[in-house]
């Protein structure tokens, strides 16, 4: 895999960050969420501070959607085997006649 680098600003500062030429959209769309995120905390709060709460913030969300990601796929997975079941029923009632 080709790696390139992609430039983006994280609370006035430049950095370089290397990546896939496919991902350097989604890097700077997350550059812009955090730049984001961080105009809109209180600006009286150290830019230390304000990170550490962006950051567990964010954490928060991933880890909420990783649990509902997970009960999706349970789910998903439930509902396959009962229409795989109900297919072989259906299958199974079809070569009796």
């Amino acid at each position: 895999m080709q790696k390139n680098t992609v430039a983006l600003s994280l609370a006035g500062k430049k950095f370089q960050v290397p990546c896939a030429p496919s991902d350097a959209p989604d890097l700077l769309l997350a550059a812009q969420a955090v730049n984001d995120a961080l105009q809109k905390s209180s600006s009286s709060l150290p830019l230390e501070t304000r990170l550490l709460m962006l950051s567990l913030n964010l954490s928060y969300e991933l880890l909420q959607a990783d649990r509902f990601t997970k009960s999706l796929e349970s789910e998903v997975s439930t509902n396959l085997r009962q229409v795989q079941r109900m297919l072989e029923e259906q299958k199974g009632e079809e070569t009796d006649d």
